[in-house]
């Protein structure tokens, strides 16, 4: 494993012009010091409960909770056929109440609040506690959780990731780790993305030998309250709540429009689609679509289409949301049973 790369101060410009486009983590130290939330959080959990009451909506928000065990991870269960935390919808009221008695035992449950969207529950916090990086229409989420963990997992969004309470160790490995991960199946994980079986930072090399090959290209750093971290698009991550009592986390995901009116929102499905249309064929059929893909999805540029007129170009020139339109409808007429194929 190695640091990731910090920055001491970031504004804006040099966010989206360079940090973003580098496709690698980045802790942003300090970054929201200045909150007020994170003025909260500093002074322990009492106070950040507090604080967080003042804007209590009362809507229920996800839950979990597990046994405390060593691990503390939210993940499978040991035969994959289940998971090892139960999953409630509960008031942020009562959950601050529980955090609370959890916090007086020696050994308590591991207790979570899951990715509560903030203009619901908590509205004008958002206002109060803005990041300085983002629009103001890109929604932030809560996290709460005692000492709890994690496993390495993906999402297909930007993220920036704000530590308010306590403190978190991010350990983050690229898409290309993917095969080194030991990965359950993506229709059957804890999160809406697949997760690892495994623990990081309590390897098992005698079950997942090839772990050595991903902590190699692991990066890790440790986070304080007022702290934050970049996490590209698909890139793995593990987080770990370090302290026992409390810690909390401000999250902002997002997509950046490809044009007006169009939704970057087909990826997902597209890898579901290519499971099922190449997954079953021959070897060497299977590596003749990969060439394909390859070309057409991952390696059409405009000087490889200087050929085509750009009129002409139709599913590799530019797309609009029309022709996005156009193209979604042509897909699902395409997955209909006895349709004419191509």
């Amino acid at each position: 494993m190695r640091a990731m790369t910090e920055f001491p101060a970031m504004s804006r410009q040099r966010f989206e012009g360079e940090v973003v486009p580098a496709y690698e983590p980045a802790v942003l130290r300090g970054l929201v010091a200045d909150w007020p939330l994170v003025a909260a959080g500093r002074q322990g959990l009492e106070p950040v409960l507090r604080y967080l009451a003042g804007f209590d909506a009362g809507v229920p928000v996800d839950a979990l909770l597990a046994r405390p065990d060593a691990l503390r991870a939210f993940g499978y269960g040991p035969a994959l056929d289940g998971f090892n935390f139960a999953r409630d919808r509960r008031p942020l009221a009562a959950l601050f109440e529980q955090f609370w008695r959890y916090a007086q035992f020696p050994e308590p449950p591991s207790l979570a609040v899951q990715s509560a969207l903030i203009p619901e529950a908590l509205p004008g916090l958002e206002r109060a506690n803005a990041n300085p990086l983002l629009d103001a229409a890109i929604a932030p989420r809560l996290w709460l959780g005692n000492r709890v963990t994690t496993p390495a997992h993906f999402d297909g969004s930007h993220n920036i990731a704000c530590v308010v309470a306590g403190r978190r160790r991010f350990t983050l490995l690229p898409p290309q780790s993917a095969p080194d991960l030991y990965l359950g199946p993506p229709d059957h994980a804890p999160t809406a993305a697949p997760m690892t079986v495994a623990h990081l930072h309590a390897p098992d090399f005698e079950r997942f030998p090839r772990l050595r090959e991903a902590l190699a290209a692991a990066r890790v750093a440790e986070l304080e309250p007022g702290d934050a971290i970049y996490i590209p698009p698909l890139w793995f991550h593990q987080v770990e709540s370090l302290d026992a009592r409390l810690n909390g986390l401000v999250n902002y995901w997002w997509r950046p429009a490809p044009a007006p009116g169009r939704a970057d929102d087909a990826q997902g499905a597209a890898l579901r689609l290519c499971m099922l249309a190449f997954r079953h064929l021959p070897d060497g059929e299977r590596e003749g679509w990969r060439a394909l893909l390859d070309h057409y999805a991952f390696g059409a540029r405009p000087e490889t289409l200087a050929h085509v007129p750009p009129e002409r170009r139709g599913l590799l020139g530019e797309f609009d949301a029309a022709r996005d339109a156009a193209c979604r409808a042509d897909v699902i007429a395409r997955l209909q049973p006895g349709a004419e194929k191509p």
